[in-house]
């Protein structure tokens, strides 16, 4: 068991790390979207065809506020929503053109702080670095490198 020091530092890099990203400021990539908006339309993306259970459930976001985002997602034009074929009280939800695009740029975005993020560090930091988080991913998320 990790003592309460340990917690602490694993707690304050999360800190440190979401504030290095940006991630509470709407503004960290030039969008009007938000955080939670804009990781719906990456779920999305990555899932081609994807309920609004299954956005909710993949996100672990509660049902109402998945929805609410998805609605405001879809009046933006970044969706396209259509019935279900198996099941008439479902809808599938899909990227519109607009919404592949804006996937785009957050991913070119995102890549890009990463990069620059990491640019003070010499290839073997880097590395070291690398390593960490296919690490950390393997032992809390049970992902392995894809």
């Amino acid at each position: 068991m990790l003592s309460i020091k340990q917690i602490s530092l694993i707690r304050s890099f999360n800190r440190e790390y979401t504030t290095t990203l940006g991630l509470l400021n709407r503004d960290v990539f030039d969008t009007t979207l938000s955080f939670p908006e804009s990781r719906v339309l990456l779920q999305i993306s990555e899932s081609k065809q994807i309920t609004p259970k299954e956005i909710s459930n993949r996100l672990d976001l509660d049902a109402s506020y998945a929805s609410r985002l998805i609605k405001k997602l879809d009046k933006l034009g970044y969706l396209i929503i259509t019935q279900s074929p198996i099941d008439a009280r479902s809808k599938i939800i899909e990227l519109s053109k607009i919404g592949k695009s804006t996937v785009s740029e957050l991913d070119e975005d995102s890549n890009v702080q990463i990069q620059n993020l990491i640019s003070n560090l010499d290839e073997s930091q880097q590395k070291d670095l690398y390593q960490s988080f296919k690490t950390i991913n393997t032992l809390l998320f049970k992902k392995e490198e894809h």
